[in-house]
């Protein structure tokens, strides 16, 4: 109840700060249609009673002309207010998720956090206008307990306590649905997933050439129907629910008339009564339906602000264009549960101006060694050293500012072709600098506006022409150190030379260490590390290497040497 409460808070100041000419517009609309039924009761009571009857039958016109138009009025003021809320809880979690560092989406919590933040954008972003519904629904019972009791005190206290049942349905319900969506949502995202899968371009083409899309669709089946089979009984409960909820209000309303009748109301005051007890139930109702939908919320809207607030605020991102050295020192790392670690005493040194290669089969460890250098790992002993200096006592930030990283799994961002090379930078660039990072590629002169990727009506591009994109990225980014994962797996034997020969002519400038599997790129090396269970068992030049047939860089790479 405590955490309901809150959230009812916090809501109710985000919309403050961020509307608060729509809220200050919603609350008086609510208000004033809060008090428009006890003003019934009594313009009713004065139109059959009173010996001048029209003033009470103007009144009573307004008011009951009225309800209609304020009604919908309200509605749109708290539809409009909810949007602008939604939309500033939405890109407030953009710009956190944007914040978060490489070492934070590596961790199994967070990014469940993240995708549970996203759901709950909707129904926080509904709650602020409920704690007013919550108050004017009170605020309507109050008047009609004032305005029945003064015909018939016992009848306006049965009226206040109708109330009681629908506030006590619709928190048991939203105990019910705090468990519920949670086993919903994880259904849904399971089947959002596998329908992404069959709509997107490339795994849809992937499914159609295999003719197995109808398995993934299978697979949504099953989860849309066990997500609905938690709806249907979630469905079925509220419906019992309310239904003994309003069969205890028709009772107290009940009590209610028999009250008036025995108390000897006239017909006028007891028609009076049961008008505006009947106009004000549909409040009441609302009533319970807004506090359950508040605590309904409160959990989601806990994780969405333990997100929010748990990522801290960032500075402007520097890039590092020169970077003398780098290391890793005698460096051990051990994955959680592993039978044996990954790296062991692993010394890895590269300078400025020269090329050096990471080799070995999968599970060797090469990627292992990029993540302590680059920092989205930490050894568990040994050193990162930059320039000399122990990379531990640098932050995240300024850590992965000496680097740009090209993952053998790069990004295929299908933004404008300006959008997606500029990406390469945290700093805003200029047209001109995206055209020197595209130089000498297939979109040298392409129009910067050119939309990327067929599923959005834009340029479909190879595998290979995305690549180059991804290496344009890193170019404009300009940091000292270049660390590239297979940069040419999806580049034919041509474009790879090319790339190679303008890496190598500019190498002076930086640092580039490269992890490949193919034997013509580690030619250009000036220094190769063989990597094996873990540790590095060779280091030379690629004739060095190959000079020992027994070696294992040799017995790697012998098939492609011939």
């Amino acid at each position: 109840m405590l955490e309901a409460f809150r959230t009812a808070r916090e809501s109710l100041s985000d919309a403050v700060r961020i509307t608060p000419g729509r809220l200050a517009t919603y609350s008086f609309l609510q208000l004033l249609l809060a008090i428009l039924p006890g003003a019934q009761v009594v313009l009713i009571r004065d139109l059959v009673e009173a010996d001048d009857p029209w003033g009470a039958l103007l009144g009573l016109t307004v008011v009951v002309g009225s309800m209609y138009p304020l009604t919908q009025v309200s509605n749109a003021a708290g539809q409009r207010m909810m949007l602008r809320l939604r939309l500033a809880l939405r890109v407030e979690l953009a710009r956190a998720a944007a914040r978060l560092s490489p070492s934070r989406l590596a961790e199994p919590e967070v990014v469940g956090d993240l995708e549970a933040s996203q759901t709950a954008t909707h129904p926080m972003s509904d709650v602020a206008g409920k704690p007013v519904q919550v108050f004017s629904a009170a605020v309507t019972s109050v008047v009609l307990c004032v305005t029945i009791s003064s015909i018939n005190l016992l009848a306006g206290l049965l009226v206040l306590a109708a109330l009681v049942p629908t506030v006590l349905a619709f928190t048991l319900i939203a105990r019910m649905e705090a468990k519920g969506w949670p086993q919903v949502g994880g259904h849904e995202r399971t089947a959002a997933y596998a329908t992404e899968q069959l709509i997107q371009q490339r795994p849809g083409t992937e499914l159609a050439v295999l003719g197995s899309g109808w398995k993934v669709a299978e697979l949504i089946a099953d989860s849309r129907a066990r997500g609905t089979r938690v709806l249907d009984r979630m469905v079925r409960t509220a419906m019992v629910y309310e239904l003994g909820a309003a069969l205890a209000t028709v009772l107290l309303f009940g009590g209610a008339l028999i009250a008036l009748v025995l108390g000897g109301a006239s017909g006028g005051a007891a028609a009076a009564a049961v008008a505006g007890t009947i106009t004000g139930l549909n409040a009441i109702r609302q009533c319970g339906y807004a506090f359950g939908s508040i605590i309904t919320a409160a959990p989601q809207a806990a994780i969405y602000r333990r997100f929010v607030h748990g990522v801290p605020e960032s500075g402007p991102r520097a890039v590092v264009p020169r970077v003398e050295s780098v290391a890793l020192d005698n460096v051990s790392f051990s994955y959680p549960d592993a039978a044996a670690p990954t790296l062991c005493n692993v010394s890895i040194a590269a300078r400025r101006g020269e090329l050096v290669a990471v080799v070995g089969v999968n599970g060797a460890g090469k990627s292992t060694a990029i993540n302590l250098l680059v920092g989205t790992l930490r050894p568990e002993c040994g050193r990162v050293l930059i320039d000399g200096v122990d990379a531990a006592t640098m932050t995240e930030t300024e850590r992965l500012g000496h680097f740009g990283l090209l993952v053998q799994e790069f990004g295929r961002f299908e933004f404008t072709l300006r959008d997606t090379v500029a990406l390469g930078a945290p700093y805003a660039v200029t047209d001109q600098e995206v055209r020197a990072a595209l130089a000498g590629t297939f979109a040298a002169n392409l129009p910067l506006d050119t939309r990327l990727g067929q599923q959005w009506g834009g340029t479909g591009i190879s595998g290979g022409q995305w690549q180059r994109l991804a290496l344009a990225r890193i170019r404009l980014r300009n940091a000292g150190v270049w660390i590239l994962d297979e940069p040419t797996s999806a580049i034919d034997a041509e474009a790879e030379q090319e790339i190679f020969t303008e890496l190598r002519r500019t190498s002076a400038t930086r640092i580039t260490i490269v992890v490949s599997h193919r034997a013509w790129t580690l030619r250009a090396m000036d220094r190769i590390y063989v990597i094996e269970n873990g540790t590095v068992i060779q280091q030379g030049t690629y004739d060095e290497l190959m000079a020992r047939p027994d070696g294992r860089f040799a017995r790697l790479f012998a098939a492609q040497h011939e």
